[in-house]
């Protein structure tokens, strides 16, 4: 993959996130499209790549969230790093992949974001709507995350150029 398609589908991943209506039952939990973007080319790229998405997404989620800029590096960069270090021993090309991917994305999505905004003093944690978060993402994660990622490879696919040239 190269930069300017990273790029491409960052932005595209941000649009639809913020478009998406967040899902109230589950306490405001938004699509983790980027969260599956991320995964998708981590699995996919060498690590040069992957820092730069990773690093990307998160100034663009922080960018369209009411987060603190910067906040969500560490979140995206640690889960980049740690897909990108597994991606040997996984497969990826399969949507059970990224449906586990997914789910155990959401657990530590959550619990990141809880600790950092209650340490913070930006927003107390209770455990109620921590557990409400948890429930959503997973599901949220085992559904949204095998989506994206499958349509990125789709994507990916149909935009490869033919290296061959025909004197």
């Amino acid at each position: 993959m190269s930069r300017l398609f990273i790029t491409l589908l960052l932005l595209a991943g941000t649009l639809l996130q913020t478009v998406l209506p967040v899902w109230n039952a589950f306490g405001a939990l938004e699509m983790p499209v980027l969260t599956g973007l991320v995964i998708c080319i981590a699995l996919h790229t060498d690590r040069a790549q992957m820092l730069y998405a990773a690093v990307l997404a998160g100034l663009l989620h922080d960018a369209f969230c009411p987060a603190p800029l910067g906040l969500s590096i560490p979140f995206f960069t640690g889960l980049a790093a740690g897909v990108n270090w597994i991606r040997s021993e996984v497969f990826g090309d399969l949507p059970a992949t990224y449906a586990v991917l997914g789910v155990f994305a959401a657990i530590l999505e959550a619990v990141y974001y809880a600790l950092v905004f209650s340490l913070s003093g930006l927003r107390p944690v209770y455990g109620g709507l921590l557990m409400q978060r948890l429930a959503g993402g997973l599901m949220a994660g085992a559904v949204v995350v095998p989506l994206v990622s499958l349509m990125v490879l789709q994507l990916q696919h149909l935009t490869v150029r033919n290296r061959r040239r025909f004197i």
